[in-house]
């Protein structure tokens, strides 16, 4: 699957790195049994890149919560696209501060995070689903992550 970056954050991000992790990703869920496992054989995927003010107000035009996320996922109506995560890169500092690793984990714990939730996986519905969405999050971000 193709990470199609799109940058509109005052951060640099690193295209080269973006895809190993979507690599990493996709490979480590089609090896896993999650739902509709089959949209991981999607060709495209876009990761868009936000500061905090731009992530504030789309999340409370989709979500009516007036304030930054982390991530926000957006499911593609296109063929061969798995859809669209936004990231709020002044979100991810933050909480890779307060759970004291890397920017990079950070982002690499939301993306899977967004991926799940495209392929149909919703924290907010039930107690029972977060548990399931966060189990597999969880084991997937430590398979990835050195110990």
């Amino acid at each position: 699957m193709e990470a199609q970056v799109v940058n509109q954050s005052k951060s640099r991000t690193h295209q080269k790195k973006i895809q190993a992790m979507l690599d990493a990703v996709v490979r480590g869920l089609s090896l896993t049994k999650v739902r509709n496992q089959k949209l991981l054989k999607s060709k495209l995927i876009t990761l868009v890149f936000l500061d905090a003010k731009e992530m504030k107000q789309i999340n409370k035009q989709f979500r009516k919560k007036n304030k930054p996320t982390d991530v926000l996922s957006f499911a593609s109506m296109e063929e061969g696209s798995l859809g669209e995560l936004i990231f709020c890169l002044d979100v991810l500092k933050k909480q890779a501060k307060e759970q004291g690793h890397s920017l990079e984990n950070e982002f690499l714990y939301m993306l899977i995070h967004g991926i799940l939730h495209l392929l149909g996986y919703d924290h907010e519905l039930s107690l029972k689903e977060e548990k399931l969405m966060f189990k597999i999050q969880d084991q997937l971000f430590q398979s990835l992550t050195p110990a």
